[in-house]
């Protein structure tokens, strides 16, 4: 997957809902509702050269 791939991957996924515990409410790709929301952060932080604060400017 190129970077680009996963920045419109990350901004669908900044629409999914949450519930209060910060699982998804709804699947999304391959993960099921109920995933816990920094689990999918966490594959996106491994997938990107320089992580999601870097390659995002999420700082």
């Amino acid at each position: 997957m190129t970077v680009d791939e996963l920045r419109q991957m990350w901004m669908q996924f900044e629409d999914v809902p949450t519930y209060s515990e910060d699982e998804i409410e709804i699947d999304f790709y391959w993960w099921e509702k109920g995933t816990y929301r920094f689990d999918i952060w966490h594959w996106f932080d491994e997938k990107l050269p320089n992580g999601l604060a870097v390659d995002f400017n999420l700082v």
